[in-house]
């Protein structure tokens, strides 16, 4: 029994309409990721800038210590 382009009609559009919701679902999927990646970048900016300025504070703070140390020894000697 040879099928009608009738008969086959509906089952092609319905397959296309699937494709079509699949390609619409993906297509928003792919603008989600985009969308988390652009905030992880952003956040991953803000994380780096603020490690940086640690290690700023870091070398401050161990440069004032090594200071310390070096007139305590001064101190020390002239005592």
């Amino acid at each position: 029994m040879n099928r009608t382009s009738n008969d086959e009609q509906p089952s092609i559009n319905t397959k296309i309409d699937k494709l079509e919701n699949s390609v619409k679902e993906l297509l928003a999927y792919c603008q989600k990721l985009s969308e988390e990646n652009d905030a992880f970048k952003f956040n991953n900016q803000q994380l780096m800038l603020e490690r940086s300025e640690l290690q700023a504070k870091n070398d401050k703070v161990r440069g004032q210590v090594e200071a310390m140390m070096e007139r305590l020894k001064a101190m020390d000697k002239a005592s």
